[in-house]
């Protein structure tokens, strides 16, 4: 039997997806990979997330948020729909969200406000977080630290993932210690990303998920192309092989902490 795998971070709403999206998840299927979490990055892409998962529930979960890059935008008007699709039982996630200080396609002070209104809905709707903290690691650091805080004294169970966690070993160990799992993802198979490989090795199993970051990402094999959740095989492998572990011991950890990061947003959504 092939081990079961969880892709905890996938766009399939992509336009680089989208049009044959049927197509990428029979290969993923196929592959092993029985849940994905569909992840969205803007309002229309988190109403297509919602409406996705709903024709297969129990496989795909949809997560919906505002992206920082959108942290320029008008996003205070759109908070009213966000929290609608938040509340939703069948939402698992408020992401992606958090701070991106790559690309610098939006100031620091609106990134941190939008995060924050975000991070507000979370807590009211009872959900975990799916945080992108490129560049930011450290930065982002006691916004999520008061999140996780106050999300175990309202009785959350995971405060949420670190997405594509492309940081040390040493900046993750903060987050570890809040609760939060932390996500590797393709860029684990590159030659030269010894760094990753190292937080992939020291990560407690208890902490870690993977992802494919679909379309994006592509392990090394694939480099150019297309990434999808079929991929994420390769992505087991290569975290199997810097931990010392086979790859089906690999499989199911990381499916088990994916699966308690749904049980956990399931149950807070029941909760009063």
């Amino acid at each position: 039997m092939t081990a079961e795998l969880f892709d905890t971070h996938a766009h399939l709403t992509d336009p680089k997806i989208a049009a044959d999206v049927e197509a990428v998840l029979a290969r993923a299927w196929s592959a092993g990979v029985t849940s994905m979490v569909v992840i969205g990055y803007d309002l229309p892409s988190s109403e297509e997330a919602v409406r996705l998962a709903g024709q297969h529930p129990g496989r795909l979960y949809p997560a919906v948020g505002l992206h920082p890059h959108e942290a320029d935008t008008a996003w205070p008007a759109l908070l009213p729909r966000l929290r609608e699709l938040a509340a939703a039982p069948e939402v698992v996630a408020i992401g992606e969200i958090g701070l991106d200080a790559y690309r610098g396609w939006s100031s620091e002070p609106n990134q941190r406000r939008l995060l924050d209104a975000q991070l507000q809905i979370a807590l009211d709707v009872r959900k975990p977080v799916c945080v992108h903290s490129r560049a930011a690691e450290t930065a982002i650091l006691p916004q999520l630290e008061a999140f996780a805080k106050a999300a175990a004294a309202a009785g959350l169970p995971l405060p949420g993932v670190m997405h594509c966690f492309g940081g040390t070993l040493e900046e993750a160990q903060p987050f570890v210690e809040l609760g939060y799992l932390v996500s590797v993802a393709g860029p684990v198979t590159y030659p030269k990303n010894d760094r990753t490989r190292r937080l992939a090795a020291g990560l407690p199993a208890r902490s870690l998920v993977i992802e494919t970051d679909t379309p994006y990402l592509p392990p090394q094999g694939m480099r150019g192309q297309r990434n999808e959740p079929a991929c994420i095989v390769e992505t087991a492998r290569a975290v199997a092989a810097a931990r010392g572990e086979t790859f089906a011991e690999v499989a199911r950890v990381t499916t088990e902490n994916a699966r308690r990061l749904v049980t956990a947003a399931l149950a807070g959504a029941a909760s009063p």
